[in-house]
């Protein structure tokens, strides 16, 4: 089990270096655009409204796929006050248990982003302003970002389930 878990580690170690530099990517995209438009704005006394928009409309993309990789490199804003003060087996099980919790919450979620995604896209909903953008991309950031937290929990829950087992085998 250990190797497996290796594996999926370095799986999701490059998924998530990846996530990282998409979302530095988008985040360089709307400091780009707010700033031309603010240039645009001084200079010719005018702008475009996309400018505004598009930062507007890509923030999902930064926040909804981070939520995984913030948990897996533990800095996502957590209260520790008994994962800091439990030791050995009582640790390790009150981090199995909050594990548990984020993957059930996180597939709970995944279900409802990809229905949410498939009625818009039904529907042919459409934000309206200088771009005409269709409203499910909007929302695909939701499903695609709580299926990538289920995937870094369930490393971290196979990783907390392993060191249980080793604190097992080290009292026996």
């Amino acid at each position: 089990m250990e190797k497996v878990l290796g594996y999926y580690q370095k799986i999701t170690g490059v998924l998530s270096k990846a996530i990282l530099g998409f979302a530095a990517a988008i985040i360089g995209l709307d400091v780009l655009s707010i700033f031309s438009e603010a240039v645009s704005r001084y200079v010719f006394g005018e702008s475009q409204a996309s400018m505004e928009e598009i930062p507007r409309l890509l923030v999902p993309f930064i926040v909804f796929p981070m939520m995984g990789v913030l948990l897996k490199l533990k800095k996502h804003i957590t209260v520790e006050i008994l994962p800091e003060r439990l030791k050995g087996k009582a640790r390790s099980l009150l981090l199995i248990i909050v594990y548990s919790i984020v993957v059930a919450v996180a597939v709970q979620f995944l279900i409802a982003g990809v229905i949410a995604v498939r009625y818009y896209f039904q529907m042919g909903f459409e934000i309206q302003g200088e771009l005409i953008f269709p409203v499910w991309i909007s929302y695909l950031a939701f499903p695609v970002g709580f299926g990538l937290l289920v995937l870094f929990a369930v490393e971290l829950l196979l990783q907390e389930l392993l060191t249980l087992i080793n604190l097992v085998k080290e009292a026996a």
